[in-house]
């Protein structure tokens, strides 16, 4: 089955895989602060809809492959404001695809390491090195019954 292509920018796109089901943020190119924070809030936005939509719960991908660097700035307000809504949102598994450049991996590590400081939010994030083996193990870790 193929994804839906909700949004697409130069710098990035959402998409729906419907089969597990998840959300997907996949980073294309560099996105300057006003970018990522758009596209961050807008998939977060259609991970609400979609949860809204299934019976059970949803996932979380952020393909970083085109990922670079996010400015300090940026990680705070991930750390500080982003995150704590997913969370209330019900995000609860992330699986990232390996980003390409040293930047982006650079970029992952601290958000990883953000998120694993945090007393107000846990996160289960997985690195996998495709799409596809992303999908797997959501579709795996993903629990049957809906959350309350």
């Amino acid at each position: 089955m193929s994804d839906t292509t909700l949004l697409s920018e130069s710098y990035g796109a959402i998409q729906l895989a419907s089969e597990v089901p998840s959300t997907i943020i996949q980073w294309t190119g560099f996105a300057n602060s006003e970018q990522l924070r758009y596209l961050m809030n807008e998939t977060l936005r259609q991970y609400i809809s979609e949860t809204r939509r299934q019976d059970g719960p949803v996932g979380w991908i952020a393909d970083m492959h085109g990922l670079g660097a996010v400015k300090s700035a940026d990680q705070e307000w991930l750390h500080t404001d982003w995150n704590p809504r997913a969370y209330a949102a019900g995000v609860r598994y992330m699986a990232f695809v390996e980003a390409e450049s040293v930047f982006g991996k650079i970029s992952v590590n601290q958000y990883v390491t953000n998120v694993t400081q945090s007393e107000q939010y846990t996160f289960h994030i997985r690195y996998l090195p495709t799409l596809a083996a992303a999908k797997a193990w959501l579709a795996e870790v993903l629990p049957i019954t809906p959350t309350t």
